[in-house]
């Protein structure tokens, strides 16, 4: 069974008898997982383990479904709306997810990988540090050591937990959870029937909920969003986001298009995100002309011979170019292209409704902002 069709089952648009008959198989393995989720979060509740506070500020931007929500994108915006800020920046990347290929340094300076002293990461880690030169990104398991680290060695103000709604070792001052509006709650179950990471209930914990892909989804499955969400927490505060495209980059040379390009061009698109989806709607909204489309799971690290029969194909096509996701692109750079007109889009999100309650919630944290004399 294909991944897509699997996740498409988990997330209820897949109908149909056998998409029931295999949700129902899986409701008894929701029991041990739930289990295993309320025994980690008793753990934490009766101090059997300790949740550490830092000596900085901690905002965490995660969500409660497997997949693609757009964290990344409200990641990095947050990134920026703290650096215009003039406070001291730096990101806990996770790290799931990786290759087991890419290895970096955790710096800023672009010297030869030591690989006794690098780590190993994923496609999100590789697009943030791409895009955030003012910020430092760290990338692995053990964020309250990696946090120690951003404040060490960076005098970091503000640490941002990328995809840290479930992390509970590391305390923070502000959980922003990201639901996509595409593919909002999973039909409410939880894995391995559904794609929720957690209860609906653990939502109460949240201080901002962002919707994201909102231009992509009707207004009837918007206040649907909503009720469920006033439902769980009435007070939260709800903001609706898209993903704007901002520029066109050629893998080929780094030259710029504008996104206008895109229109009326035969497009080949290629990806490996969570959300595939999204991304061939937004180049249709862009105008392109998608002839070809290629998806491989999230994460995905695309091996030579996966890009040749793609070339091959789109050049059957007659395409004009085949584009990827930046998050994708990283991937590409190291690969031969074979002169084929690659091109990464670059999306950033843009909030288009409820920016004031983005602000109060982060404003509230900058403006309270005191820096703990001791980990508790």
């Amino acid at each position: 069974m294909k991944k897509e069709y699997y996740i498409s089952i988990l997330s209820g648009q897949q109908r149909g008898i056998l998409a029931t008959l295999i949700r129902s198989f899986l409701t008894v393995f929701t029991y041990p997982y739930l289990a295993v989720l309320n025994a980690r979060s008793a753990l934490y509740k009766y101090g059997i383990r300790k949740s550490v506070r830092l000596p900085a500020n901690v905002i965490s931007i995660g969500n409660i479904t497997m997949g693609g929500t757009g964290k990344t994108p409200l990641v990095e915006f947050t990134a920026r709306y703290l650096l215009n800020k003039g406070k001291s920046v730096a990101i806990l990347s996770r790290g799931y997810g990786s290759n087991g290929k890419v290895h970096v340094n955790e710096s800023k300076s672009g010297e030869d990988v030591d690989f006794k002293n690098s780590v190993v990461v994923n496609d999100e880690y590789l697009v943030l540090r791409e895009n955030l030169k003012e910020a430092p990104v760290f990338s692995g398991k053990d964020r309250v050591q990696n946090g120690e680290k951003a404040i060490r060695e960076h005098g970091t103000d503000f640490l941002i937990l990328d995809d840290g709604f479930q992390h509970l070792r590391l305390k923070r001052d502000l959980d922003i959870v990201v639901i996509d509006a595409l593919s909002p709650l999973a039909g409410n179950f939880l894995i391995p029937k559904g794609t929720l990471r957690g209860p609906l209930r653990d939502l109460s914990s949240a201080g901002l909920f962002v919707l994201s892909h909102c231009n992509l989804c009707d207004e009837h499955t918007l206040k649907s969003i909503y009720k469920t969400l006033h439902h769980i927490n009435a007070d939260v505060p709800v903001c609706e986001t898209i993903h704007k495209p901002v520029h066109i980059e050629s893998i080929k040379d780094n030259s710029f298009l504008e996104t206008g390009w895109l229109e009326g061009k035969r497009i080949f698109s290629l990806c490996a995100i969570g959300n595939p989806e999204s991304f061939k709607s937004t180049l249709r909204e862009s105008g392109a002309d998608i002839i070809g489309f290629k998806s491989f799971r999230d994460h995905h690290s695309f091996t030579q011979g996966e890009l040749n029969k793609v070339i091959a194909e789109s050049r059957s096509l007659n395409a004009d170019a085949i584009v990827v996701t930046q998050k994708d692109s990283v991937k590409i750079r190291d690969k031969n292209i074979n002169g084929a007109n690659f091109l990464s889009l670059k999306i950033e999100i843009e909030i288009t409704k409820g920016m004031e309650f983005y602000e109060k919630a982060v404003d509230k944290i900058v403006d309270a902002y005191k820096v703990p004399k001791v980990r508790d």
